[in-house]
């Protein structure tokens, strides 16, 4: 690697798998580490199967594609936020090299940033030529080299016109004004302005493998405990955006613990911001209803979705975790979860949950105190 080129990898490449690191490590856990014998499909069975849905589905497909252009854009907005950093103005040297050169550096920039999808992306190329999906892999193959093509192309531009680089920000409507004093909107407003894409990514994963599993088969009683824990993959990824939710309000909103505001009512502060986010869950439940799926299991797979992002949020106060142990005490939940699911005990899942939840809360609220 060149001399400039390694400068660019430590401004942009390095420091983004730095700030994401927890985010990866939990996509890895789920997609590898969790998915174990499942109905007889091992590990390699069942990213088989996910690639040739990819491959043979169209709807699936165009899902895979919006999931990494949301990535894209996710590491786009990262690199545009370098170069706007004064800190890095020193990067605006790179202008006295022709747009060649300077696009070539940025070239690779995007590569190492879109290398945990190009990795995985080298296994569909590899099954999609096997089974002679030849158009397909082109089209994905070309996709891919948009999303680094196109980004390349930006990152160029941006370097000499840094201060006119914005992207769409909802921050600026004047419709969140008249809420904006209220808590449960500051920590909804924290998630839009700065967790946007996870937020997305994670809805987008939920719902749509939500949506695909129970609209492609007859959700017979031995199928939805396996539907569920798909679904259910999906909602613990909210655990990444509740942790950092956790850091926001101890960082600039630890005053509101000791404002005269009720426990139960900071509770149901809480159920509402909670709320709010599943609010995709509960559409795509209800559109799968009563075609696909019953009203009851519907209503389980809400309350369970709902019950659990209570319990996350708790346990941030019973003490001041790392992502890396809180992530582990949510593998815990999770391995609690399987006893009931094995069972299809979901409605005493979600009641239990919620109990717990509640519990938890009242003890451990004023209690939590973060290391500094």
């Amino acid at each position: 690697m060149s001399h400039p080129g390694k400068i660019l990898f430590r401004s942009f490449v390095r420091p983004f798998y730095k700030e994401n690191a927890g985010v990866f490590l939990f996509i890895f856990i789920m997609m590898f580490y969790i998915v174990g014998e499942n109905d007889g499909a091992g590990l390699v069975e069942y990213h088989y199967s996910l690639i040739m849905g990819m491959l043979t589905t169209r709807e699936m497909l165009l899902l895979v594609f919006f999931i990494w252009l949301l990535y894209a854009r996710k590491f786009t907005a990262f690199v545009s936020g370098v170069l706007k950093n004064p800190q890095y103005s020193f990067l605006h040297i790179y202008n006295r090299l022709n747009k060649t050169e300077r696009f070539r550096l940025f070239f690779f920039v995007e590569l190492w940033l879109l290398m945990p999808v190009l990795i995985y992306s080298i296994f569909i190329v590899a099954a999609g030529v096997y089974h002679h999906f030849y158009l397909l892999t082109l089209l994905i193959i070309v996709f891919l080299f948009l999303l680094c093509i196109l980004p390349a192309l930006w990152h160029v531009y941006g370097l000499e016109q840094t201060h006119r680089i914005e992207f769409i920000s909802l921050k600026k409507l004047k419709v969140w004004k008249p809420f904006s004093v209220s808590y449960p909107f500051i920590l909804v407003r924290f998630v839009v302005r700065r967790q946007k894409m996870i937020w997305l990514g994670i809805k987008v994963f939920t719902c749509g493998i939500f949506y695909l599993i129970a609209a492609n088969n007859t959700l017979v009683q031995s199928d939805i405990p396996t539907t569920f824990l798909f679904f259910n993959f999906g909602i613990i990824g909210n655990g990444i955006i509740l942790y950092r939710l956790r850091e926001f309000e101890e960082t600039h909103l630890k005053f509101y613990r000791g404002m005269p505001v009720s426990l139960m009512k900071r509770f149901f502060q809480y159920a509402l911001v909670y709320f709010i986010f599943l609010v995709p869950e509960f559409i795509t439940a209800g559109l799968l209803t009563p075609l696909h799926i019953s009203y009851t299991v519907a209503t389980d797979f809400s309350l369970c979705a709902f019950s659990l992002l209570l319990l996350m949020n708790t346990i941030t106060f019973l003490q001041d975790f790392r992502m890396r142990d809180y992530l582990k005490v949510i593998l815990l939940v999770f391995a609690l979860q399987y006893i009931f699911i094995s069972s299809g005990h979901f409605t005493l899942l979600w009641l239990f949950f919620f109990a717990l939840a509640l519990i938890l809360f009242r003890l451990t609220y004023y209690r939590f105190e973060k290391i500094v």
